[in-house]
């Protein structure tokens, strides 16, 4: 940076600088552009036309109003809709619709990753390399077959079983629906109707099936079938692949996983309710000559027939079409009885109960955590917009986040084909919806509860979710509460608020990230890092605890996003500590901060240091809450012992990644809490994700700094951060 451009003393001044200064100064223009990039994103997602604006439609018009980047991580209900109004605008023929969907599947495929700088991104099975500047796809690479650019990255790795001799004994009330029994019955009868076919409880080496769905009439979910028609075929279908995988790859032989490539597996591999199938059912049933058997026996009939009888499930009406497929499947009848199925229709007491149904209606409303956590959740889907406005249907969608083995609910397209074809897949789409929902539905319950803005009615109101009945709001908005943390979710137009620390160096010089920096991924898939212990630190992200145990009653929590801590008690030898809290809104960044205010003594004594100060930065991206600071600026921070606190992928990754390699170059001890990982989540980090090129800079010249009134966006952060007229060595 060059001295001859005068720095801006605050906000205000910057964006007044006359325009022909701009024109002989362009790199001011930039600084200007990237601070009223975000200032209008903000500006447009919450202004205009009257009333209260919903969550969803202020982070749909915050996505529209930023710069658009390819392979977007955020997705909203009102950028759906619009979607799809605009594909029946101009869409294709359906023919033809289905065809452009396999353009990446059939375009030229390199052998070997091209040479340059790029980075990798997964969508629809398919690896894609994108280079960089500019984010042109340069190569794409099957996942079914392993490409050469993951040899030696892969490592064996199955889908965990299902954990039911864990909750076994708080189950023993629950009552199940085996897949042969709804074959046979062709539809979902009630509870009285099925007693007597009815599984209590849930046992090892069984398949449960948590089904989430949409009821399509007051009083009947499934007036003509159609839904048992769909899940019927639809688990037998995956039972027939799970035997098909298991026959090319090897009965004990697991999966092979690249956990540079976001977990994915490659090579031979099922879809993941397939693989579960073949892990809990198969292996606990079969052996080497009774899974031949049944092999030759999928082979005769062929798995085409299955696939095209399942494209054609709506239509197989009394599943007459499923039991003459069965016949010729002898060896796979006695697998369909360990696939048991819960269906509120079915499972619970219908209403007018007798006093005995309405205690077992309340110990099953008590339990359908747990019911969910047995086994996978498999969401019947048609109107994602209508499934998602539901309060019970966002919720399990929500819970089957958390509970589900991998965070990946199965989904059910009720529409057409049980198992539709083509690449791109509504089990994908909806995860991706499902975990972007969570990310407004955690603002919402932050707004209410931390900085008390609204009722839990004007929240419910505000995320859009509706409910039949208005007395299950205390128990649907507590089941919010208590699972309704996002794993996190990045994304380049996040808007990053608060106070981004940098390590003081003395005379007026600070170490800073690189304008060019860029985070990454270590290639074998492991941190350089060294586990230090455990520090209980979900308290940091319970919302629920933070307002039972009263701190939201003692007054408007403190939202300074740079403090310092009350001189301790006792004095000694101990290495001073800076806290830096990186969260994914402010927020939460208020939330974590109190959490660490009121455990300092324990951090203290876990690293034997003594915190002198702490700050906090939001990376948030899809910022609909309250911003009760809205601005960003740098802070020289001088301490002996630097901790990173926040959510595992905070931690790793973006500016909690940029922090620690910047702290490592210092040569400072660096740690990291993650605060959603219970045991061994505090780490020292003790090399660099990706040596070699310097990540960090030394800035002269440093000044009072600069402040952004409206915050940046993630992709203009490090390159605009910083006060202009200092010099970088």
């Amino acid at each position: 940076m060059s001295r001859n451009e005068p720095p801006a003393d605050d906000a205000e001044a910057m964006l007044s600088i006359p325009p022909e200064r701009l024109r002989r100064h362009p790199r001011l223009l930039y600084v200007r552009r990237a601070s009223e990039a975000a200032a209008k994103a903000l500006a447009y997602s919450r202004g205009g036309g009257g009333g209260v604006r919903t969550y969803d439609d202020i982070a749909y018009r915050y996505v529209c109003a930023c710069p658009q980047v390819p392979f977007l991580g955020v997705e909203t209900l009102a950028g759906r809709a619009a979607d799809e109004r605009r594909r029946q605008r101009v869409g294709l023929p359906a023919d033809l619709a289905r065809l452009a969907e396999q353009r990446d599947f059939l375009a030229h495929r390199h052998l070997a990753l091209p040479d340059g700088r790029f980075r990798m991104g997964i969508e629809r099975g398919l690896l894609y390399a994108m280079a960089e500047p500019g984010g042109e796809i340069v190569g794409r690479f099957p996942l079914a077959v392993r490409p050469r650019a993951l040899d030696g990255l892969t490592e064996p790795q199955d889908v965990r079983p299902q954990p039911t001799m864990a909750v076994r004994r708080h189950l023993t009330e629950s009552r199940w629906l085996p897949l042969d029994e709804l074959i046979r019955c062709a539809r979902f009868p009630t509870m009285r109707e099925a007693a007597s076919r009815l599984v209590r409880g849930v046992f090892p080496r069984r398949h449960h099936v948590f089904v989430s769905h949409r009821w399509l009439a007051v009083d009947q979910p499934d007036p003509d079938g159609t839904q048992a028609r769909l899940v019927a075929w639809h688990l037998f279908a995956s039972l027939c692949e799970a035997v098909h995988v298991a026959h090319r790859r090897g009965l004990r032989v697991p999966r092979q996983v690249a956990h540079a490539a976001m977990n994915m597996p490659v090579g031979v591999a099922g879809s993941d309710l397939a693989e579960c199938l073949l892990g809990g059912v198969l292996r606990e049933v079969l052996d080497d000559t009774s899974l031949a058997s049944a092999a030759r026996d999928l082979e005769r009939v062929g798995m085409d027939a299955v696939e095209l009888g399942s494209a054609e499930a709506s239509e197989d009406a009394g599943l007459e079409h499923l039991s003459a497929l069965l016949d010729a499947l002898p060896s796979l009848r006695p697998l369909l009885e360990r696939i048991h199925i819960w269906y509120d229709y079915t499972c619970v007491p219908q209403a007018p109960r007798s006093p005995e149904e309405q205690e077992l209606f309340r110990k099953t409303l008590e339990a359908l955590f747990l019911l969910q956590f047995a086994g996978r959740t498999l969401v019947l889907l048609d109107d994602v917009a209508d499934y998602l406005g539901r309060a019970w249907c966002s919720l399990e969608a929500a819970t089957s986040l958390t509970s589900t083995l991998g965070g990946r609910p199965d989904v059910l397209h009720t529409g057409g084909s049980a198992r539709p074809s083509g690449p791109a897949t509504d089990a994908e789409s909806l995860r991706s919806l499902v975990h972007d929902r969570q990310l407004v539905i955690w603002r919402g319950l932050l707004d209410t509860e931390l900085f008390r803005l609204q009722t839990r009615e004007e929240c419910v109101s505000r995320l859009g979710l509706s409910m039949a009945e208005p007395g299950d709001l205390p128990y649907l908005y507590d089941r919010m509460l208590s699972f309704a943390v996002p794993n996190g979710r990045t994304s380049r137009q996040s808007l990053v608020t608060g106070v981004v620390p940098l390590p003081d160096m003395a005379e007026d010089r600070i170490l800073v990230p690189m304008p060019d920096y860029s985070g990454s991924q270590p290639v074998d898939g492991a941190r350089p890092v060294r586990v230090i212990g455990t520090l209980q630190g979900w308290g940091g992200l319970n919302l629920r605890g933070y307002v039972e145990e009263g701190h939201a009653d003692a007054g408007p929590p403190d939202t300074s996003p740079f403090w310092h801590f009350p001189a301790p008690r006792f004095t000694g030898p101990a290495p001073t500590c800076h806290v830096a809290v990186v969260a994914e809104c402010e927020g939460e960044a208020v939330l974590i901060s109190s959490w660490v205010r009121r455990h300092r003594a324990e951090l203290e004594e876990l690293l034997r240091v003594t915190a002198v100060s702490g700050s906090w930065t939001a990376v948030d991206p899809v910022p609909v809450g309250h911003l009760p600071h809205g601005r960003l600026r740098a802070r020289a921070v001088r301490a002996d012992v630097w901790v990173v606190v926040g959510k595992s992928g905070l931690v790793a990754n973006d500016v909690g990644q940029a922090l620690c390699r910047v702290v490592f170059e210092a040569r400072l001890p660096a740690f990291t809490v993650s605060l959603d990982i219970a045991t061994e989540n505090v780490e020292q980090v003790v090399g660099d994700v990706a040596p070699g090129a310097p990540h960090s800079g030394l800035l002269s010249g440093w000044g009072a700094g600069y402040e952004h009134p409206s915050g940046l966006l993630y992709m203009h952060l490090y390159r605009h951060l910083l006060q202009w007229g200092a010099s970088v060595q």
